[in-house]
C-alpha cells in the first residue's frame, strides 16, 4: 500500500498547474467570447464552463434565461459553481487592483496562504502585479495525485 499511495503523490509547483490547466481555460474563454457569434449554444457555453448541459439549462431556467448572449453569458458564470466559474468571480473582486499582496493570492487561487507567504517571503516583496505571478507561482508547491 505504501509504494501504492508514494507513487501516485507528488509536488508540484502551481505555476505549472497554472500554465497546464488555468490559463489555457481563461485563454479559450477570451477566444470564445471574442470569436463566437451570439447566441451562444448551451453545450459549447457548458464545456466551456466546465459543468454540465443540464446544470446550465437548469440555471438557466431558474434565473428565466432563454439564450445566452455575453450578458447572460457572466450572469451565468457568476451563479455556476465550477472551479473555473469560482476562480473568475474571485478574481473580479480585485478587478480594479493594480497589485495583490499575499492574502489576495491565496484567496483567488484557493492557495495555503503560509505558502503564498513564504513565496512572497523568498522575493522580499510584499505586493505583486499579473506580470509576476508566475515568480510567485513557481516559489508554491501543491500535492497532485495520480492514477
Amino acid at each position: 500500500m505504501d509504494k501504492f499511495s508514494s507513487a501516485c503523490i507528488s509536488l508540484v509547483s502551481f505555476d505549472k498547474i497554472y500554465n497546464q490547466n488555468i490559463r489555457p481555460k481563461l485563454e479559450e474563454i477570451d477566444i470564445f467570447l471574442k470569436s463566437t457569434t451570439v447566441p451562444y449554444a448551451v453545450d459549447d457555453v457548458a464545456k466551456l464552463l466546465s459543468v454540465q448541459p443540464t446544470e446550465l439549462t437548469n440555471t438557466m431556467a431558474r434565473l428565466e434565461i432563454s439564450t445566452i448572449d455575453k450578458i447572460n453569458f457572466f450572469t451565468l458564470l457568476f451563479d455556476l459553481h465550477s472551479y473555473i466559474c469560482k476562480l473568475i468571480k474571485r478574481q473580479w473582486q480585485y478587478g480594479a487592483e493594480k497589485v495583490y499582496d499575499a492574502h489576495m493570492i491565496a484567496y483567488i487561487y484557493q492557495l495555503n496562504i503560509h505558502k503564498v507567504t513564504s513565496a512572497f517571503d523568498e522575493l522580499n516583496t510584499q505586493y505583486i502585479n499579473d506580470d509576476e505571478l508566475s515568480r510567485i507561482f513557481q516559489r508554491i508547491y501543491t500535492t497532485v495525485f495520480t492514477m
